[in-house]
């Protein structure tokens, strides 16, 4: 598969050799999954130029719809009644992820059509006399790659604060001035220490706003009279606490009480919903890399060089998958959880625009739609907590979200998420080599530990 996607991405170049073959092979299903393929990346390649015509866009899934997925389209190549229903109620407005699946149909077939003309080459080859002349060796034009075995389950079952908070941020916000505190200070432990003024920023933001006496300071406070005493007398004081940037060791305290409280009285209502309840019954029921293959990737491909859309094909498509299920998803957020910085943010923002998109595709109203604008906006682009830009974008683009947002449409975060994609698709590669060994180390001690009982019973 992988060689395959770097001959098509080079078949302009190549003289269409694996066109020609499909042509004369009379096989039109393989002919019309090739040209679905190659009209597929121009329609890539539109999200990808300066300035997003929607004009264009609109007309050019409508024409990738009418061609090749259609009932009766002319080059249609089997694409099931499910999934061409899915489409067409996702063509207003296109995304760039509007034809993925099929994308994956299309290459499953081609697959075949590859595996054939390879086959046949092989054989010609072998039926001509061999003649040896000396020679400098080139490398391999594709570098080797192995499939990664399944992907682990690394997912905690408790509901503690962290779970809850790491898992259901948007659901937390109920817990009110309560949990806002544990985010900030949260938020500002985690802000490097090198960043002084950021976090000389947030320490006088945070003790302005709840160590006082309406807060944690006065008679509906989360902790008690001597909780309050002892955290006072770490800090040296009201005023150091007031007036010094705070101390790791205070935050961590505080955060204690706080989340303690919020354990104890808010998180039981907060399971006890029926929200929460039917949520737990969606479990997600599987695994995507059970049906979609990893692949390590040594090097990381330039997504600049020759176009995101003509980068890595299957890299792409599969970390986007990887990205929309809940498990793996997960998985990949507590790994960028350990790097810090805005990573986590990201893989949340990404989610975010998925979700908006959805709610254009729903037909929803003006005002909701324009309500999950604000949303994201004010948590990711324009944050009321020091720094306002909470993702990894240029500060342009920020800027150009906030001054075009009611003009933009469905594409107002079109080249937001394109960057925070970018950056985690940095660290993709990295993130399987992780797995792959954890997986390799579970097979050692499972090896280890059957050999030992096979050992046992013979004895």
């Amino acid at each position: 598969m992988e060689k395959m996607l770097q001959a098509l991405c080079a078949e302009s170049r190549a003289g269409s050799y694996f066109t020609h073959f499909s042509e004369r092979s009379g096989n039109q299903l393989w002919v019309n999954a090739l040209y679905f393929w190659t009209d597929l990346q121009y329609y890539r390649e539109l999200f990808y130029q300066d300035g997003l015509d929607p004009y264009r866009v609109q007309r050019e899934a409508q024409f990738l719809y009418s061609t090749y997925l259609f009932s009766s389209a002319r080059r249609r190549f089997g694409v099931d009644e499910k999934l061409r229903r899915e489409v067409y109620d996702r063509l207003m407005p296109p995304f760039e992820e509007l034809f993925d699946r099929v994308e994956e149909h299309a290459l499953n077939i081609l697959v075949e059509a590859w595996t054939t003309m390879v086959n046949r080459n092989t054989e010609c080859f072998q039926q001509v006399t061999i003649r040896h002349y000396p020679s400098h060796c080139l490398p391999s034009l594709f570098p080797s790659s192995s499939p990664l075995a399944t992907l682990p389950v690394i997912f905690i079952n408790s509901y503690n604060m962290k779970y809850i908070w790491k898992h259901h941020p948007m659901d937390l916000l109920l817990f009110s001035i309560h949990l806002m505190c544990w985010l900030d200070l949260e938020q500002y432990r985690r802000t490097p220490r090198q960043h002084k003024a950021i976090r000389q920023e947030r320490s006088a933001w945070i003790a302005a706003r709840y160590l006082n006496r309406k807060y944690f300071f006065g008679s509906d406070s989360p902790a008690t009279t001597e909780q309050q005493k002892d955290i006072l007398h770490l800090a040296g004081g009201i005023e150091r606490l007031k007036l010094e940037r705070l101390s790791n060791p205070v935050v961590v305290e505080i955060q204690d009480v706080v989340r303690n409280h919020i354990e104890k009285t808010w998180l039981p209502l907060f399971l006890s919903t029926t929200e929460f309840i039917e949520r737990q019954k969606r479990r997600p029921e599987v695994d995507i890399l059970s049906h979609f293959p990893l692949q390590k990737t040594p090097n990381h491909v330039s997504l600049q060089a020759e176009g995101l859309w003509m980068s890595s094909t299957k890299e792409i498509l599969l970390f986007r998958q990887i990205l929309l299920n809940p498990v793996t998803c997960q998985q990949f957020q507590d790994f960028v959880y350990s790097k810090g910085g805005f990573l986590e943010n990201d893989v949340l923002f990404w989610l975010e625009v998925q979700r908006y998109k959805d709610l254009c595709h729903s037909h929803s109203d003006d005002a909701t739609i324009q309500q999950k604008v604000s949303t994201i906006i004010s948590c990711f682009i324009n944050s009321s907590m020091p720094p306002a830009l909470q993702i990894d974008i240029p500060p342009q683009q920020a800027q150009h979200i906030l001054e075009k947002r009611h003009e933009l449409g469905p594409y107002i975060f079109r080249e937001a998420q394109m960057s925070v994609f970018d950056e985690l698709l940095k660290l993709w590669p990295e993130f399987q080599e992780l797995i792959s060994s954890i997986q390799e180390e579970y097979n050692r001690e499972w090896t280890s530990c059957r050999n030992t009982l096979s050992a046992a019973v013979l004895s």
